[in-house]
């Protein structure tokens, strides 16, 4: 019997017990944040600031989010006039990382 055919035989034996949910990454809990200044420098990576000054700072990825939203995150610079929002998703192995879902827009 071939190496590699007898390596691809046993890890197919090994799968085949486990359901395929086995092998996806579990999703996070469902969390929120805000309202609070938004800053990003792509839509994957922004910071929402609580607070004035912010004391609390959340990472946000917002790759998820509806066009229209990935549009007007662009335009939430250091420089802009400030973006407030409120964010919901899921963490993403932290409690400061948010996986945006929804964002709700207050200016």
């Amino acid at each position: 019997m071939h190496r590699p055919f007898l390596a691809v035989a046993i890890l197919a034996s090994l799968g085949a017990g486990l359901p395929l949910s086995a092998w996806a990454a579990e999703p996070g809990p469902a969390t929120s944040a805000g309202p609070g200044r938004i800053i990003c420098k792509a839509v994957s990576f922004c910071q929402l600031g609580i607070g004035v000054p912010a004391h609390l700072r959340y990472r946000i990825d917002g790759s998820a989010l509806p066009d229209v939203d990935k549009a007007r995150l662009k335009h939430c610079s250091v420089n802009a006039t400030p973006c407030v929002v409120a964010v919901s998703g899921t963490e993403m192995g932290d409690l400061m990382k948010v996986k945006a879902a929804k964002i709700t827009w207050y200016n």
